[in-house]
């Protein structure tokens, strides 16, 4: 659901503010509320009715995922592995896109991000080579650091990416 500063009529900027700031005290421990609360935070000056109906879903989605949690077992191989999304012109404001990944050490997720990238993309490919970038950046530094604290891991990160055009251009170095 795309967000707009005009999205109907005003609600109650009280009850909006109180529910924005119990989800950003929430994103300490749930990681994948991040964006969507991020993204609702933006209008706590000028809260309408969609915004607080945004806020409310992501209120239900925490009460139906409240006993999910990360699971981080031991005897599983240490491998280094990321999955890595964006979208393009994703923000209808600036028309900026989005790049979102996690890696994962073993069996559970180690490190996250999801965030705006600096300049407006051109194409599609654009974006997600932009958000290939920054993820691959993150698993290097997480590689030294894992060595600096001597986990050993050996075997090359993979880094997973849904646009066959980014991943042409990661391949070939003559683009």
């Amino acid at each position: 659901m795309k967000l707009r500063p005009d999205s109907g009529q005003g609600c109650d900027p009280t009850q909006f503010r109180h529910i924005v700031e119990s989800l950003i005290y929430l994103t300490i421990t749930w990681p994948d509320l991040t964006y969507p609360v991020s993204l609702i935070s933006q209008y706590m000056s000028q809260s309408k009715a969609k915004h607080l109906q945004c806020a409310q879903r992501i209120l239900r989605y925490v009460h139906d995922t409240k006993d999910r949690a990360l699971l981080y077992r031991t005897g599983i191989a240490k491998q280094l592995v990321g999955y890595m999304d964006a979208d393009w012109a994703g923000n209808v404001g600036d028309r900026k896109s989005t790049s979102r990944f996690t890696i994962s050490l073993g069996s559970a997720a180690i490190t996250w991000s999801s965030k705006k990238q600096p300049t407006v993309a051109l194409s599609s490919t654009e974006a997600e080579y932009r958000g290939v970038v920054v993820a691959t950046c993150e698993a290097i530094w997480l590689k030294r650091l894992l060595k600096d604290l001597q986990v050993e891991v050996s075997d090359p990160t993979t880094i997973y990416c849904d646009n066959l055009s980014s991943i042409q251009l990661a391949k070939n170095p003559v683009f």
